[in-house]
């Protein structure tokens, strides 16, 4: 059975602004040294050899993803979305295509802005959740957890067989005290939003559980699979009104937490998602002095500690300061002491505040 990745690429995200912002979000940004992040999630998933991979994107950054695909050098082919509404109907959308070109075929769903250290394991974890696919089961990866995290959503893991666990539920993010509970309990897991099915279990799951979004999509059944990706005329227009139409709501929530047949396999790879300019320090190698810079050429370190300098071009110099985040971007320049990395959102609607 083919194997085809669909990567969701819509995010604007701005908690990585400067750098990320809504004209090119971090997916496409080099935040390592290695290649941007959307074209390392590409290469990571190339030993399983697919045919093709999906890229859901919003209009925006169709072309910016076209460029990254076309560095991998595998094929693939751009599903822009209308309008953001978030993962269900762009998983939904990306299944009535591939329903198109294959009899069937097992999805590989997954964020484009995600880092992955130890990707030898990531591929043995995502063919171990090949073949629960094979079986009818929609699959997700649950991280072992590492700290009481309280940015991400938990999976409660419930019976075993081998390394593969039931979900017993789906959990919100916690406070402090919870996620120390459940770091302590053992069996809960952070949620990647990694998910693996077949294209023919994920379409019934649609229909069964969310039979509106589901018939809202139908029309698109009439299409040829060049037709529903097309961007022209009035197969784009109906695509805008099936989109408009719908409301926004998570796969987690409109499939993964009513589903049945769904299980979780617990994996440590070294994921780290990359939502804030802490985070990024967990992907880049320090100086003996804990100072980062993915561009060693652009950064320079006097009498600094624990220092981090991301920029486009210019040379950033730090002297005599520690526990700093500098960031060029775009003529914008950020300074934060890490301690205040959440205050980054508060900038951003500044920002945004005096362009309108």
């Amino acid at each position: 059975m083919k194997i085809t990745p669909v990567i969701l690429a819509g995010g604007g995200g701005t908690r990585l602004w400067p750098l990320s912002r809504e004209d090119k979000p971090k997916q496409f940004h080099d935040l390592t040294g290695e290649g941007t992040l959307l074209e390392a999630t590409i290469n990571r998933l190339l030993p399983l050899n697919p045919d093709i991979c999906i890229i859901a994107t919003s209009g925006s950054y169709e072309k910016l993803s076209k460029q990254e695909i076309k560095k991998t050098g595998l094929n693939g082919i751009v599903l822009v979305e209308p309008m953001p509404k978030n993962t269900a109907p762009a998983i939904l959308y990306s299944a009535f295509y591939l329903s198109k070109i294959y009899d069937d075929a097992v999805m590989i769903v997954l964020p484009a802005d995600h880092y992955i250290k130890r990707n030898e394991i990531f591929i043995e974890t995502i063919r171990t959740a090949v073949k629960e696919a094979e079986k009818d089961f929609l699959v997700t990866i649950g991280i072992k957890p590492e700290s009481p995290e309280t940015g991400y959503g938990y999976i409660k893991a419930g019976k075993t067989d081998g390394n593969v666990f039931s979900v017993e539920s789906f959990v919100e993010k916690p406070d402090k005290k919870t996620a120390e509970k459940y770091l302590q309990d053992g069996n809960y897991f952070w949620n990647a939003g990694i998910f693996i099915w077949k294209v023919s279990v994920i379409l019934k799951s649609f229909k069964d559980l969310m039979p509106d979004l589901y018939n809202s999509f139908i029309p698109l059944m009439t299409l040829k699979a060049d037709r529903i990706a097309s961007c022209k005329g009035r197969d784009y227009g109906l695509k805008e009104k099936i989109f408009s139409s719908v409301e926004a709501i998570s796969i987690d929530y409109g499939i993964m937490e009513k589903a049945e047949r769904k299980v979780v396999i617990p994996a440590d790879f070294g994921w780290t998602d990359l939502g804030s300019w802490n985070s990024i320090d967990e992907i880049i190698l320090p100086d003996k002095n804990n100072n980062r810079c993915p561009d060693k050429g652009n950064s320079i370190f006097v009498s600094s500690n624990n220092c981090s300098v991301f920029s486009e071009g210019k040379t950033i110099a730090l002297v005599g300061v520690e526990n700093l985040v500098v960031v060029e971007s775009a003529n914008n320049i950020l300074v934060i002491n890490k301690n205040s990395n959440q205050e980054v959102r508060k900038v951003v609607d500044i920002v945004k505040s005096r362009t309108k």
